[in-house]
C-alpha cells in the first residue's frame, strides 16, 4: 500500500527513493530558510528533518530548495506557441503550474479553440489549469470570431483540466445582472470552481459589485493604492509583469508580512522573447525582492499563496504530503535556477527542458485564413482636420491609454510626424463583414513604414499602425497571404514576419525559433523608427481592447472606455 510505504519512510523505517541531505529549504509557511534533509518517494515530499536515508542521496551545501512556481493568470496564446511548446519555455524558469485562460483562441475559434488547448496540454509535466473564457466576445462593441454563452461553457465544467471561469471583464453586464453572465458565474460556483476577475479602472463601489458577484481575483492593479483597495474587499491581487503591463515595482510596495497571503504573481501576456531574455515568475520574484519584499515572502507569493487561492492542495510548498515540485537554486535573491523537478522527476536543467513533446494535430478550421475586405491605399488615409480631434495616446509599458485632443495635419505620406501621430486601423478578419475603423494614435515614434498583427486583444481582428498608407496595405496583404501573424514593413519591403498559422495567434515552430523571429521583428523597429523602451507590437495589440481606459479602437469605431460608448466623429 503506497500510503503505508510513505508512512514507513516518514517514520524512518524505510529508505526514501531520494534524499537531499543538509540543504537549505525555503519554508513558505513560516517564511524562513531552514537547513534540513528532504526525503522524496513516489513523486511526493515524504519528510523534512534530520537523519533521513535514501537509495540515492544528494548533498550540496550551496543548494537551496524552494517550491516551484505558479503563474496565477496567463494567456498561453500570448507566447505565440501552444501548450506543449510553452511548457518547454516556462518549466526551465521554475513554473510548474499555470492558471491559463484560453480566451484569445476562444475569441477566434470558440469552443473548438478551448478543446484544442485542453487536448494539447494533456500529459505534459506542466500542470495547465484552464479557466473557461467568460467574455467571448469581450464586449458587444466589436466583432470577434465566435460567441460563447453559458450553455456553451457548461459542458466543459466536468473536464478535469478546467479549473474555473476566466477573467470577468464585462463590468456593465455584471452590474446590470445580465442573465447569461450571472449564469456563467453561478454554474462555475455550483461546480465547485473559482471565478477570476479583471477590474481595470473600477472604483471602490464597483469593486464591491464584483466581490458580491463572487469574483475572486484581479490582475489589473497598477499602483499600491489600487492593490490595497482590493485586499480590503477580499480580493486576491495578482501582481503582474507581462511584456506591456509591468506592475511589479509599484504594486509590490503594497505587500507587508501581514497581508502578503492575499498576493499572487502572474505574467498575463508575455512574448517568448521577453520570457527568454528576462524570465517569467522568476522575474517577478527578483523584482519584488529588490522592492523590499522579504525573499521567503516573495517565494511564498510565487507558490503557496497561489496554491491556496486556487485550492491546489498538493502543491505550493516543500512539506510532507505535497507533490515533489521544486526548484534548486544556486542564488536565492537573483532566482538562479539550476534544476526543476515535477513529481520528483527532473524536467529542466541549466535553462533547458529535459523532456520532449510534439503536441496534437491542429484542427483544419483553426488554420488561419483572413476574411478581409477589398483594401486599397485609400483605405488607410485619415482625413486632415484643422479642428482638434480625439487621438489615442499610448503609454509606455501600460495597457492604459490617454485621450488627447489634437489637430491632425498629415503630410504627403499620410502621417503627422511633427506630432508623432500615426494611423491606427482595425479590420474585422473572421467573417468578412467588411467592418474597418481608423483613428489617429500618438506615442509609437514611428518615422516610416507600418507594423501589423492578427494578435489584437481580445477579438483578434487585424490591427495596423503606420505612417504610410502604402506600407499599411502591404502589411495587411502580407498577413493575409501567410494566414495571420506579426509583420513589420517599410518603404515597400517586408522587414520581418512571424506567421501564426493557428488561428492567427500561435505557431507550432519551436519556441526558440519563435523567439529568434521576434528578435528580427524587434530589430525592424529601429528601421521604422519606433520606440524601443516598450514593446510596440504588444502595445498595439491592446489598442483594440475596449475594457481598459481611456480610448481604444475596435472594428466598429473609436471607443471611450470611461463611458462605455463610441465617440462620434
Amino acid at each position: 500500500m503506497e500510503k503505508q510505504h510513505l508512512i514507513d519512510i516518514a517514520a524512518k523505517k524505510k529508505k526514501a527513493a531520494v534524499v537531499f541531505k543538509d540543504v537549505a529549504v525555503i519554508d513558505v509557511y513560516s517564511r524562513e530558510t531552514i537547513r534540513t534533509d528532504v526525503a522524496i518517494d513516489a513523486g511526493y515530499i515524504v519528510a523534512i528533518g534530520d537523519g533521513y536515508e535514501g537509495e540515492v542521496e544528494y548533498h550540496d551545501p550551496a543548494w537551496t530548495l524552494a517550491p516551484s512556481f505558479i503563474d496565477s493568470h496567463v494567456h498561453i496564446e500570448s507566447s505565440m506557441v501552444p501548450p506543449h511548446e510553452f511548457a518547454k519555455a516556462v518549466l526551465p524558469l521554475g513554473v510548474t503550474t499555470v492558471i491559463a485562460d484560453p480566451h484569445e483562441i476562444a475569441n477566434v475559434n470558440g469552443a473548438l479553440g478551448i478543446e484544442y488547448m485542453l487536448a494539447d496540454a494533456k500529459g505534459l509535466p506542466l500542470d495547465v489549469r484552464m479557466m473557461l473564457p467568460s467574455c467571448v466576445p469581450a464586449t458587444p462593441f466589436e466583432h470577434a470570431g465566435a460567441k460563447l454563452y453559458a450553455e456553451d461553457l457548461a459542458p466543459f465544467l466536468g473536464d478535469p483540466g478546467v479549473h474555473g471561469l476566466g477573467e470577468v471583464m464585462d463590468y456593465p453586464s455584471v452590474e446590470a445582472g445580465s442573465e447569461d453572465m450571472l449564469q456563467k458565474i453561478a454554474q462555475t460556483e455550483q461546480a465547485g470552481k473559482v471565478v477570476d476577475g479583471h477590474a481595470s479602472g473600477l472604483n471602490p463601489d464597483q469593486l464591491n459589485v464584483y466581490r458580491s458577484a463572487g469574483i475572486m481575483t484581479d490582475h489589473e492593479c497598477t499602483t499600491a493604492e489600487e492593490a490595497m483597495e482590493r485586499v480590503r474587499r477580499g480580493f486576491y491581487v495578482q501582481i503582474r509583469e507581462g511584456s506591456v503591463a509591468r506592475n511589479v515595482e509599484k504594486v509590490s510596495l503594497a505587500v507587508t508580512e501581514s497581508n502578503a497571503h492575499r498576493f499572487l504573481f502572474c505574467t498575463d501576456d508575455k512574448h517568448l522573447d521577453d520570457l527568454v531574455a528576462e524570465g517569467g515568475i522568476d522575474y517577478n520574484i527578483r523584482t519584488a525582492i529588490k522592492q523590499g519584499v522579504k525573499p521567503e515572502t516573495a517565494y511564498a507569493i510565487a507558490s503557496l499563496h497561489a496554491a491556496e487561492a486556487y485550492g491546489l492542495k498538493e502543491v505550493g510548498a516543500i512539506a510532507p504530503g505535497k507533490k515533489a515540485n521544486f526548484v534548486i537554486l544556486s542564488d536565492v535573491e537573483s532566482v538562479k535556477i539550476e534544476q526543476v523537478y515535477v513529481n520528483g522527476t527532473l524536467v529542466a536543467e541549466q535553462g533547458n527542458a529535459t523532456f520532449d513533446a510534439e503536441g496534437i494535430e491542429v484542427p483544419k478550421p483553426m488554420k488561419g485564413e483572413l476574411a478581409l475586405p477589398e483594401l486599397t491605399v485609400d483605405s488607410f488615409r485619415l482625413e486632415p482636420s484643422e479642428e482638434a480631434v480625439d487621438v489615442i495616446q499610448v503609454l509606455p509599458n501600460s495597457l492604459l491609454t490617454k485621450r488627447q485632443r489634437l489637430s491632425f495635419q498629415p503630410d504627403s505620406s499620410g502621417a503627422d510626424l511633427s506630432q508623432d501621430i500615426a494611423t491606427l486601423a482595425v479590420i474585422e478578419r473572421h467573417h468578412g463583414t467588411g467592418h474597418m475603423a481608423l483613428a489617429p494614435v500618438t506615442g509609437f515614434g514611428l518615422k516610416r513604414g507600418a507594423l501589423a498583427a492578427t494578435v489584437a486583444h481580445d477579438s483578434h481582428n487585424l490591427v495596423i499602425a503606420g505612417v504610410s498608407p502604402e506600407d499599411m496595405l502591404l502589411a495587411a496583404q502580407t498577413l493575409e497571404k501567410v494566414g495571420g501573424g506579426v509583420v513589420a514593413v517599410s518603404e515597400g519591403k517586408v522587414l520581418a514576419v512571424l506567421p501564426l498559422e493557428i488561428g492567427g495567434l500561435m505557431t507550432k515552430r519551436p519556441y526558440r525559433e519563435v523567439a529568434d523571429i521576434l528578435e528580427q521583428l524587434n530589430d525592424a523597429l529601429d528601421i521604422v523608427g519606433a520606440h524601443r523602451h516598450f514593446n510596440p507590437y504588444l502595445t498595439m495589440s491592446f489598442l483594440a481592447l475596449p475594457v481598459i481606459p481611456d480610448l481604444k479602437l475596435t472594428d466598429m469605431g473609436l471607443f471611450d472606455v470611461t463611458t462605455f460608448s463610441f465617440i462620434k466623429s
